[in-house]
């Protein structure tokens, strides 16, 4: 899901005066002329290419004589992705610009396909340039297979050689989100993160101790602690909390709870949090409970988030009494539903109870966020299945309808076994697949072919999804279209959803590209103060355009931000209010060698060019997100703000400066 939680508040869009390029007022006149490097018709000719994912058309310019031509092509295919401009892209390490190279390196990555592998260990041995085999590393993560990441992992390289370092640190990190480790891999990993290593190579093997999902880390206690103890860098040691937690060590477990007392960046405390999913829950239930009324919401909503995932019954009545005291709505709405959760199923009293509390308080409350919230709490006991289907059908196309068919939907795996609620299930979820409403849709044509729930004793006839499916507008209702076709090939045994998507990216818009500057600026105005970005119009020119237009349409008026992730990001641009909207077309991915960095501003998704209004801004750096998601700006000004944002806060406005 691209579009996460999003309710309309009131937003005015100033267009104001500024100093960094061009001023921009009354909604699109430009009163000086710019220059980008769009001024360039070649340049646009190729953008335009890669943006209708044209491979044949792009790859004469890989053989062009302009090397600034070379390179736009060799980076095209970044987005484009097409295995054909493997061989051509290939030829381009014989260029003498380093630069080609390295956007060939990047390319080859970003396509993906192992038929690459041996190619980029080849070109590796054969490059003399530090910084292009730093790229080639890189790229062999992202599409080699355990014959590359050997090959990564047996480099012998000197401690002096940084960008080789970043190199064979980004390598074992491409290749640990795309699940392909070893335990040599992760001796690599561990050395990386000693402090006689530059602080980057720490930095991103840090994140694959973090975010690898099958390596065992519990030989690695005494070098994790250390590694903690040494490291000054907060993001590293963010990371390194999470991969100490990993080890399952008595000292681990101690060390962490030491970091929820100290004096450190929150961030570092959110993670330190997560660190602790592995150890007993009797050993922390303590200051968990204490973090949980933490001043700092981010920290309050980590430590409810965990105790719902890593509840005991034992704490159930611990759980009611405490969400009762706290002030803010997530971690109390969160730490109900813990407590509902883990209730004993036979406890019918204290269910009702909890139920009650619930319910009471979503009666009383005027934060439709808050409400969602709530009937997501109810979740944990199917016998509020009445209430819950009445409150998300009278709230079809709002935040409260989408998280109402969410409960739904979790109510519905819950009682998987019972034949007779499984019944009463089915003809809710087909009321939702005829909703019409996108996010309705999506989840309950989703929940029907889930194997594990076995509906198809209960549906014979899939009229009613081709129904849903013909009356799908597209791109809005993109996600839906898709789920519908999946449901259908899955009772019908056909394979509709294998055909192309009748989609294609809107063009870009090149007069009103060549309208803004290469430093454009612009003052995000909030109701917890003003953030500035600095748009990338150079390296994302469809990106940025549509940002602008959408805010000179006024499309993002009334917006708020509609999701907020502890130590993730905040996200904005959903003209319903429940994460799931999206203008009448969509744009293409614009992918280059930018990484994910604290304040970086990106482009939200459900997937490769389905791009629409929804934009969000890190917390952190998110590496996991490079070459995913298009980096169209970064904040150069209130970062402070972008940290304390939380959900429901309003956009007043944009100043372009």
């Amino acid at each position: 899901m691209k579009r996460i939680f999003i309710l309309v508040f009131g937003l005015t869009v100033l267009l104001g005066c500024g100093t960094d390029s061009t001023e921009v007022r009354d909604k699109g006149k430009v009163e000086e002329p710019v220059k980008n490097r769009f001024q360039d018709k070649t340049l646009q000719t190729i953008y335009t290419l890669q943006n209708q994912r044209d491979g044949k058309g792009l790859f004469p310019y890989l053989k062009n004589e302009n090397p600034a031509y070379r390179e736009a092509a060799a980076l095209a295919f970044a987005s484009v992705q097409d295995a054909a401009a493997i061989e051509p892209l290939t030829a381009l390490f014989d260029d003498p610009d380093e630069k080609i190279r390295t956007a060939a390196a990047y390319a080859l990555g970003q396509i993906g396909d192992k038929a690459a592998e041996k190619i980029l260990i080849i070109l590796y041995e054969k490059e003399k340039s530090p910084a292009v085999k730093q790229y080639i590393l890189e790229a062999l993560g992202k599409c080699g297979t355990t014959e590359g990441l050997t090959f990564i992992t047996n480099l012998q390289i000197k401690k002096g050689d940084a960008l080789l370092l970043t190199g064979q640190a980004w390598g074992l990190y491409r290749f640990a989100l795309r699940n392909i480790v070893s335990k040599e891999g992760t001796a690599k990993v561990i050395e990386l993160v000693s402090q006689e290593m530059p602080e980057k190579t720490r930095f991103i093997s840090s994140n694959t101790l973090a975010r690898a999902r099958d390596i065992d880390l519990k030989p690695y206690h005494a070098e994790l602690l250390a590694a903690v103890d040494a490291e000054k860098d907060t993001f590293t040691l963010m990371n390194l909390a999470v991969g100490l937690g990993r080890t399952n060590h008595a000292d681990a477990l101690n060390r962490l709870k030491t970091l929820l007392k100290e004096n450190v960046d929150y961030r570092v405390k959110v993670n330190a949090v997560r660190g602790l999913r592995g150890f007993d829950n009797k050993e922390i239930r303590g200051p968990l409970f204490d973090l949980s009324a933490d001043n700092n919401v981010n920290i309050s909503i980590a430590a409810a988030e965990f105790l719902l995932a890593n509840g005991d019954k034992a704490d159930v009545e611990g759980y009611l009494e405490k969400a009762l005291t706290l002030t803010h709505w997530r971690s109390r709405a969160t730490l109900l539903s813990a407590a509902l959760q883990y209730a004993a199923k036979d406890n019918r009293e204290l269910k009702k109870k909890i139920s009650a509390s619930i319910i009471d308080l979503y009666k009383k409350s005027q934060n439709v966020y808050e409400q969602s919230n709530l009937l997501g709490a109810l979740a944990g006991d199917a016998e509020n299945y009445s209430f819950v289907e009445t409150e998300t059908f009278s709230h079809i196309g709002d935040a409260i309808g989408t998280g109402g068919m969410g409960a739904l939907t979790a109510m519905c795996r819950g009682v998987k076994d019972n034949a007779e609620k499984k019944a009463l299930f089915v003809k809710v979820f087909e009321k939702g697949v005829g909703s019409g409403d996108s996010a309705v849709v999506t989840m309950a044509a989703g929940i029907l072919r889930d194997e594990e729930m076995n509906f198809k004793e209960h549906v014979k006839d899939t009229a009613f999804l081709k129904a849903a499916l013909k009356n799908c507008k597209l791109p809005e209702d993109l996600e839906a279209f898709v789920e519908l076709q999946k449901t259908i090939d899955f009772f019908d045994g056909t394979k509709v959803a294998e055909e192309k998507l009748p989609v294609e990216n809107r063009v870009i818009d090149w007069e009103l590209v060549n309208t803004i500057g290469p430093a454009q600026r612009v003052r995000v105005k909030t109701s917890k103060g003003d953030i500035v970005i600095r748009l990338m119009v150079e390296a994302s020119p469809g990106s940025v355009s549509n940002f602008i237009r959408l805010i000179r349409e006024d499309f993002y008026k009334k917006s708020v931000i509609h999701r907020v992730v502890p130590n993730f990001v905040i996200q904005d641009g959903c003209p319903r209010g429940d994460g799931w909207g999206s203008p009448p077309y969509t744009i293409g991915s614009e992918f280059g060698p930018l990484y994910y960095e604290e304040g970086s501003v990106g482009m939200a998704s459900s997937g490769k060019d389905t791009e629409g209004s929804q934009w969000f801004i890190t917390h952190s750096p998110t590496p996991h997100l490079d070459g995913r998601y298009t980096i169209f700006g970064k904040v150069v000004s209130g970062i402070q703000v972008v940290h304390q944002i939380e959900v429901g806060d309003k956009i007043i406005g944009f100043e372009f400066k």
